[in-house]
């Protein structure tokens, strides 16, 4: 069973030979580590199962000169974001998703591993709002002008539901729609506000999918445990990350094992990061046995920090591989 078979089992809702995985480091460390051990190396060293993919989307292109943004070579801080007012949409013009060159690196991956299952990542409508405001100014906005923002909204999940389209035309197995809307406590806001802002605006993307024959799946960071609800009501097929240090995974499996799929799980805040190899060992046969009972288990980390011991993913790597369904 190649990777691609096994994630598509998976996806099924069926059980695979092993558990399939992918994995994100901190970016200096990625590229550090495409030096020594090959380009790519979580695919061509570690063989993982899953490539992330984008879609190269030149969203709000009159909005580019005027970020305010601090860069080392380590990270970046968005110091200003370029929309302040609902009033400031009207400048707003939108990407033709038929141009192809969006679709770049999708057939670039698709083309290089053909046996790799393909995630297209696209952010949910209020997401991208969010970045070009931030959360201050983006509530404040609500608050002046809520027609004006639904409408933008809508009219950015119009335009995502070609992307997707074209996206799965290019035979891309899932989309990937992200954005975070909880912080390690609870919902970043209540359920009426999340399902007006962020879940309808997504309905006719999620709908897309599904009548493409794919599967959707959602990422935030943070506690989902009071909204999975809602990512059932609205059709989504499967987390990200569910993350490990606020999440309880046995109540997950046992309310919601049946209706999300979990790509995700391992811990990259303490556990791969800090612990000792057989912690690690430990961390991943934990994981399998409560989230991965009937396959519906993808093992993903977000970005494991740079000072992790090299031997932690080796381990972390082997360890997955031996969760195998008997």
């Amino acid at each position: 069973m190649n990777s691609r078979e096994r994630v598509k089992v998976i996806l099924d809702g069926k059980i695979p030979d092993r558990l399939a995985f992918n994995f994100w480091m901190d970016r200096p460390l990625m590229a550090e580590l495409d030096k020594t051990l090959g380009d790519n190396f979580r695919i061509t060293y570690y063989d993982a199962d899953v490539i992330e993919t984008f879609p190269l989307v030149p969203w709000f292109p009159e909005l580019k000169d005027k970020w305010v943004i601090k860069s080392t070579e380590m990270t970046s801080w968005i110091l200003k974001h370029p929309l302040e007012t609902a009033d400031d949409l009207d400048q707003l013009s939108f990407p033709d998703m038929d141009d192809e060159t969006i679709y770049t690196q999708i057939m670039s991956d698709r083309t290089n591993y053909p046996d790799k299952s393909l995630f297209a990542l696209i952010a949910h409508p209020m997401e991208l709002l969010v970045n070009h405001f931030g959360f201050e100014n983006f509530f404040l906005a609500l608050f002046d002008d809520e027609e004006k923002m639904l409408d933008v909204l809508y009219k950015i999940s119009k335009a995502q539901v070609k992307l997707i389209e074209n996206c799965l035309e290019k035979d891309v197995d899932v989309i990937y729609i992200a954005g975070d809307i909880c912080t390690t406590r609870s919902e970043m806001m209540s359920h009426a506000m999340l399902e007006k802002f962020c879940f309808e605006p997504m309905r006719p993307m999620i709908e897309k999918v599904h009548s493409l024959g794919k599967k959707v799946l959602m990422h935030t960071d943070g506690n989902v445990m009071n909204i999975l609800s809602l990512f059932v009501k609205y059709g989504i097929d499967g987390i990200n990350p569910l993350q490990s240090n606020c999440n309880d995974k046995q109540y997950f499996a046992d309310n919601f094992g049946d209706k999300l799929f979990v790509y995700g799980g391992i811990d990259n805040c303490f556990t791969i990061p800090e612990g000792t190899p057989q912690e690690v060992r430990q961390h991943i046969r934990d994981n399998f046995k409560i989230l991965g009972k009937k396959g519906r288990y993808i093992a993903s980390s977000h970005d494991i920090p740079g000072q992790v011991p090299l031997e932690n993913i080796d381990v972390m790597v082997d360890e997955i591989k031996k969760c195998i369904y008997n």
